[in-house]
């Protein structure tokens, strides 16, 4: 009989996924008790698309909203079988709650369920009538939340299809779902450096050494020689090289002039600014010191004191394959981006905040927006959760709260408020009480003991997290203003279009020696090594949403209003918009909490 079960079980998950429909695991146990399932099954997925609503994804709500008569009787008749045994264990039910968690509840909550249990009684048939039961929302209010949920559910027996009756409920699908997530990346207890020459030096070779194996992968790289190969020449030849830039300018004549190395010597290039190959100008227009480069042309040796030049006629960059396939998650969950909530600014928008913690909890939006809620299964923070303590100069009149611990308090007070079923992810920024270069490691336990213990996940920064298959590369994006203030078109106010350029070079921070303080480690963990499906940064202020080469792209923006600080850096911020990411599609949602909801 249970091999039976189970050929059936399999049978209406390959007829449903050979019609491109999800299913949650408690609808499933739903169609099973259905006398005939799998031709209840068929039936069901005819009538689906007819609703409107209807999205892929087959919900308890969904059943509740097809129209075919046959499906609806069927149904009903299981649920009232079920209503039928609870009407039976309904008479024991006052004194069986009493007697279960009378040792755990004070004389008030005791009177409480006393009074709740009564008026189930009397109002029985009513609820067996509308095939729903609303006792465990009642009974909640009081102060044994957890002990008296269990109870209620152990005795009364019932269905989540009975559950969602109530259309004043929130049932989110992610709290269905078990958490399936990994860490794959996080430089936490691995950076040891003692700032010395040698630290340097091994930092850059291995910078070196792992952007040569990615470029390496690409076709055309395979016949690249050594520069030092390349300088014996002594005949004109076609040449092919990659290297890391370490000079570019543009002369008089508008020609761009670069001097590659590698680890056996260096040797200079010209790209000329009419190049029949016009897209070669472009490239080296957003070239920039430090980036590995390849480069095809013309070699001409070396004349008496002069060395030789490359006479490059092709130039190209790592970047993403443009075929990348991105990996999806099997279940219909989302994920939230957030970063540099500056918690104890004076400028923290905690109204905003209050209106995101309403709208997780279902409490704020329209219906579409309530069931894009209620498929949050996970909440990345990206860095700056706190303003931090003397992070640059008169930060002090911005602060509100001008204690580091309290500031971690005030941050666990608002994060209690994210429900339980969602896993939050907090990296560390530039505000954080960690070192200012990067990488950087998770913020300390002594202070983030108090989220640690509310089941947040402190990682470092940068860091690649898995969830539900689906990879993000988390990194706050120090190096963002570098590259806008080095590169010509990029703008603070355009942060996807500086995120595809480090996509492109396959590093988090490709110039050493600007503003963006790089710690020497021997090992260099801001190399784009893997290749995400979704990249996430912030710092910038801005929220920005978009897509290059199949990879999810997201600035999220923040939840502080413009400081005198950003004000002089020309930063204009836009506070409050939510980035939301559906894991099994990539599909984007923006939402203003100002606004749209």
């Amino acid at each position: 009989m249970k091999d039976d079960n189970l050929n059936e079980k399999e049978d209406i998950i390959k007829e449903l996924v050979n019609s491109g429909i999800n299913i949650t695991p408690s609808t499933l146990k739903i169609l099973l008790n259905l006398d005939d399932p799998l031709k209840k099954v068929k039936s069901v997925i005819k009538n689906v698309s007819f609703l409107p609503n209807f999205n892929s994804h087959l919900t308890e709500e969904i059943l509740q909203n097809i129209s075919n008569k046959k499906s609806q009787k069927s149904l009903k008749n299981v649920l009232i079988k079920n209503t039928d045994s609870i009407a039976i264990q309904e008479k024991d039910l006052k004194q069986d709650l009493i007697n279960e968690i009378s040792g755990s509840l004070n004389a008030a909550a005791l009177e409480k369920i006393k009074i709740k249990s009564h008026e189930i009684s009397e109002n029985f048939p009513q609820i067996k009538n509308n095939l729903a039961l609303n006792t465990e929302e009642t009974i909640l209010h009081n102060n044994h939340k957890d002990l008296t949920k269990t109870v209620i559910k152990h005795k009364l027996q019932r269905t989540s299809f009975e559950r969602s009756k109530s259309s004043l409920t929130y049932r989110p699908i992610a709290k269905e779902l078990a958490f399936s997530y990994d860490i794959l990346k996080d430089p936490t207890d691995k950076l040891y450096t003692n700032g010395d020459y040698e630290d340097f030096y091994n930092l850059t070779v291995d910078k070196f050494n792992k952007l040569r194996t990615l470029i390496r992968k690409r076709p055309e790289v395979l016949s690249a020689n050594n520069i030092n190969n390349i300088l014996r020449l002594t005949n004109s030849v076609e040449v092919s090289v990659i290297g890391l830039v370490n000079e570019i300018r543009k002369t008089k004549k508008g020609n761009f002039f670069l001097t590659l190395e590698d680890l056996t010597n260096n040797i200079n290039v010209i790209i000329r600014k009419d190049s029949e190959n016009q897209e070669n100008v472009k490239i080296a227009e957003r070239t920039i010191n430090d980036q590995m480069v390849y480069i095809e042309g013309t070699y001409k040796p070396a004349e008496q004191g002069k060395s030789g030049i490359i006479y490059g006629n092709y130039i190209s960059k790592i970047d993403i394959p443009r075929d990348y396939e991105p990996n999806i998650s099997p279940d219909p969950i989302s994920i939230v981006l957030i970063s540099d909530t500056h918690i104890g600014s004076k400028e923290f928008e905690e109204k905003l905040w209050t209106r995101f913690i309403n709208f997780l909890n279902g409490k704020l939006g329209n219906k579409n927006q309530r069931e894009r809620a209620g498929r949050i299964k996970y909440i990345i923070i990206n860095g700056d959760l706190v303003d931090g303590i003397g992070v640059y100069p008169t930060q002090k009149s911005d602060l509100l709260i001008t204690d580091i611990h309290n500031q971690f308090k005030k941050a666990t007070e608002i994060l209690s408020g994210v429900p339980d079923y969602i896993k939050i992810f907090y990296s560390s920024g530039n505000h954080e009480p960690v070192r200012k270069a990067i990488p950087r490691p998770a913020v300390p336990k002594k202070y983030s003991a108090e989220l640690i213990d509310l089941g947040v996940l402190c990682i470092g920064n940068p860091s690649l997290v898995q969830t539900h298959n689906v990879n993000t590369l988390v990194f706050h994006g120090d190096s963002i203003l570098d590259l806008n203030m080095l590169i010509p078109g990029l703008e603070n106010n355009k942060p996807v279009d500086t995120m595809i350029e480090l996509l492109k070079c396959r590093h988090l921070a490709p110039i050493y020696g600007k503003k963006t303080q790089i710690a020497p480690t021997n090992k260099d963990w801001l190399v784009i090594d893997k290749i995400p499906d979704i990249f996430h940064t912030g710092h910038i202020h801005i929220n920005g949403m978009d897509y290059y080469n199949n990879i999810a792209l997201v600035n999220s923006g923040c939840f502080q209003t413009q400081t005198d600080f950003m004000n002089s850096l020309g930063i204009h911020p836009t506070p409050g918009i939510l980035s939301i990411i559906e894991l099994d599609t990539l599909k984007g949602i923006q939402l203003d909490l100002k606004n749209n909801i």
